[in-house]
């Protein structure tokens, strides 16, 4: 048996929780990365972390299992130190919610003080981390770094974990074995990076896989170059660059068994539920015939 499609579900952020687990019980979806950031306001962290597991108990009901949290608003780095506790506390809520909910992980971004060099925030990223990490192995939950540069502001300045390169000096200076990825394909195909290498080097630290896509586009390169952050724009799988039979194939030679969570930013499924829903069936019908490369656990 093939491995499953799961959902992160930002692109059906409307829906309440239960809406949401009704909305993939009658579509065929049974593994769910939630959004725990301030866009989705309809779960009370807060409360889920100390111990109410009624969404939990409603996602089971439906059969669908909860397997990450992902907040991509935290900013570990931030120069204001009142922000940056609030970042490390929220985040670890999100872990002790995880725990309660059965979840495996926790998705977040490192952040990034823009006044500091690279190397200057690699530097300090152990010791803004350090409560995290050290919530997340006293839970028994994977924290993984998503890679996303947030390249929609220039320069990028949320996350300094975007690539390959930065991830091995990461890993260097944190060596925790909670810590891990959350590996977005689509991120990497824009900056030019060799996506099946980065799956096959990085394979043992990949927490969670996302089916997302992206396409560079020429014509606005041969005009604007690529400081033009409209330089490139998200796709579904199938209507991007990512060979998602060699990935996929990567991935499972690398040792992952977990689902492929769709991940949907394309613009042309943007605007109503209708066309996100278009967007997830035209996702399933190009990638369903690459599941069965990994086996499921």
């Amino acid at each position: 048996m093939g491995m499953r499609l799961g959902l992160y579900h930002t692109c059906l952020i409307d829906l309440a929780p239960e809406e949401l687990f009704d909305w993939m019980q009658g579509h065929g979806f049974s593994d769910l990365e939630l959004h725990g950031g301030g866009r989705y306001t309809a779960i009370d962290w807060g409360k889920v972390a100390a111990g109410d597991d009624r969404l939990r108990r409603a996602a089971e009901s439906r059969g669908i299992k909860i397997w990450d949290i992902m907040d991509g608003s935290v900013n570990f780095l931030d120069p204001d130190a009142d922000r940056k506790r609030t970042h490390v506390e929220h985040t670890r809520t999100l872990i002790r919610a995880a725990k309660v909910l059965g979840a495996q992980s926790v998705s977040v971004f490192t952040g990034r003080d823009p006044a500091l060099s690279l190397e200057a925030n690699l530097d300090a990223l152990p010791a803004a981390m350090a409560p995290v990490v050290a919530e997340a192995e006293d839970v028994g939950i994977r924290l993984c770094l998503e890679n996303c540069p947030m390249a929609h502001e220039w320069p990028p300045r949320f996350n300094i974990a975007v690539h390959p390169g930065m991830w091995r000096q990461i890993f260097e200076r944190i060596p925790s074995p909670t810590l891990g990825l959350a590996f977005d394909p689509s991120h990497l195909v824009w900056q030019g990076i060799d996506y099946v290498a980065a799956a096959t080097d990085f394979g043992p630290r990949i927490v969670l896989a996302q089916a997302k896509d992206s396409e560079r586009l020429p014509r606005v390169i041969r005009r604007q170059g690529i400081l033009d952050t409209g330089f490139w724009r998200h796709r579904i799988p199938g209507q991007g660059e990512v060979q998602w039979g060699r990935l996929l194939s990567a991935l499972a030679e690398a040792g992952y068994r977990g689902p492929l969570f769709i991940e949907q930013e394309d613009p042309f499924y943007e605007g109503s539920q209708a066309r996100a829903e278009a967007g997830i069936a035209a996702t399933r019908r190009h990638l369903e015939p690459y599941l069965s490369i990994i086996d499921e656990q």
